[in-house]
């Protein structure tokens, strides 16, 4: 009788996933959160638009 891999399978369950997810979200909201601080401490622009360049049309 063969054992089973449990790695080998495809079988995830669902609350699994969605407990990664959760935490993806939590880190991409730390991530932001950090960055807003940082601007707002060290005067760290965060705006990525040029406003001198010209003929841009919007």
């Amino acid at each position: 009788m063969e054992t089973l891999d449990g790695e080998a399978t495809a079988l995830v369950r669902p609350y699994l996933t969605a407990y990664e997810r959760q935490e993806e979200r939590a880190a991409r909201q730390r991530w932001r959160c950090l960055s807003l601080v940082m601007a707002a401490d060290f005067g760290v622009d965060l705006d990525t638009r040029d406003v001198h360049t010209t003929g841009a049309a919007w």
